[in-house]
């Protein structure tokens, strides 16, 4: 019965972060709108919010429980539900460690030529962010769901 409860325990709380990482997902759009209208102060202030957001997640949910079950992917790599951890660990990871960088270098700054030379970084890692929220939705299917 126990192992029922923590087990429904990890469901709610995927379940909690999916919903968050959505949310996130439109955060990030309403941060490119603003990028569009030449609002670049609002669309650092938004993207700042969702990476912090990101890494919130990251070391309350997604790290603890890639720890969990991590020695199975390694052990076990040629399983779908491996190969399908690994890839989004991978983009995940890479896309947390730009957004880091990229928001952290920006300071909120008021001077957009220093965030121009970085778009095509920014494009790389909301390709990466967007590729390892797909991952994890198919993740999540994969844990907790029927459907896959």
């Amino acid at each position: 019965m126990f192992s029922y409860q923590v087990l429904l325990w990890y469901q709610q709380v995927a379940f909690i972060n999916l919903i968050l990482q959505i949310v996130m997902l439109g955060m990030i759009l309403i941060a490119v709108w603003f990028r569009l209208k030449a609002s670049f102060r609002r669309h650092g202030t938004l993207m700042l919010s969702a990476v912090i957001l990101h890494v919130i997640s990251f070391l309350l949910v997604m790290g603890p429980s890639f720890l969990s079950f991590g020695s199975s992917v390694i052990s076990q790599p040629s399983n779908r539900r491996s190969a399908i951890t690994l890839a989004h660990t991978i983009t995940g990871g890479i896309s947390i460690v730009l957004g880091v960088w990229l928001v952290g270098s920006w300071h909120l700054q008021s001077i957009t030529q220093i965030c121009m030379k970085r778009k095509p970084i920014m494009r790389i890692t909301i390709t990466l962010w967007i590729t390892a929220l797909l991952l994890g939705i198919l993740l999540y299917m994969l844990l907790y769901t029927t459907l896959l």
